[in-house]
């Protein structure tokens, strides 16, 4: 069985630390991404089981991160705010 890889999309290094931690600790891969610009890249190199991503990020929306994530497919997205 494969691992389950997360996009993971904080901007917040102490959050997004915790998170990354959290997660590979429970068995996931994890993609940990601190932009918009980050996370399209990411989007376009790798496929994901699942995105969290936050709202507020540095250079746009994690609206917008879904919005390219949805164009691909129908992968399942978390929004995490603080």
């Amino acid at each position: 069985m494969d691992t389950p890889h997360i996009l993971l999309v904080e901007d917040d290094k102490s959050i997004a630390l915790g998170l990354d931690y959290s997660l590979r600790q429970e068995g996931f891969s994890v993609t940990l991404c601190a932009s918009v610009a980050d996370a399209m890249t990411a989007i376009a190199a790798t496929e994901f089981d699942l995105a969290v991503l936050d709202l507020s990020l540095p250079d746009g929306s994690g609206y917008d991160i879904c919005r390219s994530i949805k164009q691909s497919g129908d992968r399942p997205v978390i929004f995490l705010t603080a």
